[in-house]
């Protein structure tokens, strides 16, 4: 076929020697892409994989199709340190790294372009809509489009292309934090044509560039087109031909045909023409000797599924062979694909049957792709080669189905989806928090918890201002944490040992979170521990309520020093999972302790607001409360003993001793007598004696109190331990 088409266009164009280099380019693709030669017939061309390699095809896109174009130009990756405002300014030394550059889309004009994917996430909607703040201009590839100004200003008036013929987008200053710190993989819903659908026929006619053909028939309609990417405008035409069954007609100018439009009747006496002298030879038919495929199986995007790859497949019943595989890199609904699969199958079946025909000299305009009824045969013929030999045309045929057969009931199947919707509204929790596993940081530490309720909410840029809210830096970006609301009040529980009663049901925020059970090792290790109201606990047991509800059991309580929250609960409680892979840090410096920070996320779907406040406490950097305070009475001195714990080792692996996570070990001791406070200790070691002298000169008490605190250099005395006597 590709012979035929090629040599026939060579002619148009260039006259014989066209014509012969025509042939040879046609019976190359006839290998390649048609049969033999190692081709791959039944493959999709890959439209989805951005390139930035040199000589890389442009794709030529027709109606909608969806492409991801060549990076034709780039100015290298920026990087650049956020900074921000006042004295106590977050110290988060963040980099940050954009990325200017150009996407090459289609070598021709198009009218727009729709939707915009960066590395499988939806970037601009169908309405043109970024999800984020995205600077960029479409180039629609008309022949006097103008230089880009970012461009020029990079590479200079004179040696700037204006890419004139090319359709092509420019991206400046796109952020890259949500893309690896790289260039994306960007695809590019393509409009290069408003109708919703264009046949085959004005597609082969357009890639046929300035051959002079005309278009006769009815051809298959698609919703899109592009040529192939890794090949070239010639193998989009031979592959375009072997699925709509067009046949390319020379005469005066060359005729693209499909269907029975156009054929031409041969009389019954035609079809004995022979030399005088000689016996007339009689018409021979033959079957040609390939074996009958079992079915058809075609390649093509699926409308339906978002430009997905789909295979619609036609079988013969009761047939054995092999499976014909064919594909179009064409945009159609999964109907249309087997319908054309059915096609090609009654055309394979009807090429079988060839035939062989002399006719009188008159009928030289009969050329290869030219339509023929013999005598009163029903079928249709298409010549494949004529002979003109002794005034007498010999012309072989090849029958051709003029009725595909009924394609079945097709289903493209579910498409693989990403939220198209805005990501609405940032929620955000900001937390203060003792070290979290494996996290002993030198500095004040607070967290950000950020989600959404929207199905398209991902991710937020999150900006903190230690000035008031005069400016703000940049603190980086919050993943989505897995965040809640307590449904029921969670009752007080036992801090040293399993908690096999207490329970308490959470609403988590999104569709999109989800809380396992993990076995008792697991979570001894450190796993599931989460923030309820001020206390953080562990959970063991969850059983699914149903929507977004959970109900939380096998607990461990007060975890990472928090025992003095353990009583208190009430229900609409915050619920947040402690994962620090889904939470965002922000390190304000030493000098920030006691500062308020303002916090505000900087999502797509967030108003600008002055954020909210936090006073940055350096919890994470207080000392825990010691435990086993006990008290003793020796003579009429009160003997305090206790053991320290430590931020830097929560775990009493030798319960003997625990890590010093302090300058220096230093301990307050307030002593009260009967209530009222009459002493200040501080002591170097984790005892101390109030001496009976002590308790006279105070004033004296049935009953001793005694609450010992760690004492920091950097925050002060840590959370107290209490006990008394009497």
């Amino acid at each position: 076929m590709a012979t035929l088409i090629f040599g026939a266009l060579g002619r148009a164009i260039a006259g014989p020697i066209g014509g012969i280099l025509g042939t040879g380019l046609g019976g190359v693709l006839d290998r390649a892409i048609l049969g033999g030669g190692g081709g791959s017939p039944g493959r999709v061309a890959d439209l989805a994989v951005q390139s930035a390699a040199y000589g890389e095809p442009i794709p030529i896109v027709h109606g909608r199709m969806r492409v991801a174009g060549n990076l034709i130009w780039t100015s290298g990756i920026a990087e650049s340190r956020a900074r921000g405002g006042g004295k106590a300014a977050p110290r988060t030394a963040a980099m940050h790294y954009s990325a200017s550059f150009a996407v090459g889309l289609t070598a021709r004009a198009i009218a727009d372009v729709g939707r915009i994917w960066a590395d499988g996430r939806l970037l601009r909607d169908a309405d043109g809509e970024f999800a984020s703040p995205v600077t960029m201009r479409l180039h629609r590839g008309d022949e006097r489009q103008a230089v880009d100004p970012l461009i020029a200003a990079a590479e200079g008036a004179a040696g700037a292309p204006a890419y004139r013929g090319l359709a092509y987008a420019v991206f400046e200053d796109l952020p890259l934090a949500d893309y690896g710190n790289r260039i994306p993989n960007l695809m590019f819903e393509i409009i290069a044509d408003r109708a919703e659908s264009i046949d085959m026929g004005a597609i082969l006619v357009a890639l046929a560039g300035n051959a002079d053909v005309s278009r006769r028939g009815d051809f298959p309609a698609v919703a899109g087109h592009a040529a192939n990417r890794a090949g070239s405008r010639g193998e989009a035409m031979a592959g375009l031909f072997e699925i709509s069954g067009a046949a390319l007609a020379a005469g005066e100018s060359l005729v693209l045909q499909a269907g029975a439009g156009g054929h031409a009747a041969i009389e019954p006496g035609d079809m004995d023409a022979h030399v005088p002298g000689t016996r007339p030879r009689p018409e021979r038919r033959q079957h040609h000797p390939a074996g009958t495929a079992a079915g058809v199986e075609i390649g093509f995007y699926d409308r339906s599924r978002d430009y997905q790859i789909g295979l619609q497949r036609v079988r013969r019943s009761a047939a054995s062979g092999p499976m014909l595989q064919r594909a179009i890199a064409a945009t159609m609904l999964p109907a249309d694909a087997k319908a054309l699969a059915a096609a090609v199958l009654a055309r394979h079946e009807a090429g079988r049957v060839r035939a062989t025909v002399r006719l009188p000299w008159r009928h030289l305009d009969k050329t290869p792709g030219s339509l023929l009824r013999l005598r009163d045969d029903a079928s249709l013929y298409r010549v494949v080669s004529q002979r003109f030999e002794q005034f007498l045309v010999s012309l072989d045929l090849e029958r051709v189905a003029t009725v595909p057969l009924p394609p079945p009931a097709s289903d493209g199947g579910r498409p693989a989806r990403f939220d198209d919707g805005p990501p609405g509204p940032t929620a955000m929790q900001l937390l203060d928090l003792p070290p979290l596993p494996g996290d002993l940081p030198a500095g004040p530490r607070m967290w950000v918890a950020a989600a959404g309720a929207a199905p398209a909410w991902r991710r937020a840029a999150i900006a903190v201002s230690s000035d008031g809210g005069a400016s703000f830096g940049d603190a980086g970006t919050a993943p989505m944490a897995t965040v809640g609301t307590t449904l029921t009040a969670l009752p007080a529980g036992n801090v040293a040992a399993w908690d096999g009663f207490g329970a308490v049901d959470v609403e988590l925020l999104s569709d999109a979170m989800w809380l396992e059970p993990r076995p008792t090792a697991a979570v001894l290790a450190g796993a599931n521990l989460a923030l309820v109201g001020e206390e953080i606990l562990q959970f063991a047991r969850v059983e699914a309520l149903g929507g977004r509800r959970f109900r939380l059991a096998g607990l461990l309580r007060g975890r990472r020093g928090t025992e003095a929250a353990v009583a208190g609960h009430r229900a609409g409680e915050r619920f947040v999972l402690l994962d620090p892979a889904s939470l965002l840090p922000i390190d304000p410096g030493i000098d920030a302790i006691g500062a308020t920070l303002l916090v505000r996320p900087q999502g797509a779907g967030d108003a600008a607001a002055p954020g909210q406040a936090v006073v940055v406490a350096g919890r994470a950097l207080a000392p825990l409360s010691p435990v086993h305070l006990r008290l003793a009475l020796v003579g009429g001195d009160v003997h305090a003993a206790w053991c320290r714990r430590s931020r830097a080792g929560f775990a009493w692996t030798d319960f003997i001793d625990a890590p010093l996570a302090e300058a220096r070990e230093r301990y307050r001791i307030v002593v009260t007598l009967d209530g009222r406070v009459v002493r200040q200790i501080e002591s170097g070691t984790p005892a101390c004696v109030y001496t009976a002298a002590d308790r006279v000169a105070d004033g004296g008490g049935a009953r001793v109190g005694i609450a010992v605190a760690q004492l920091s250099d950097v925050v002060g005395p840590g959370v107290a331990a209490t006990a008394s006597i009497g």
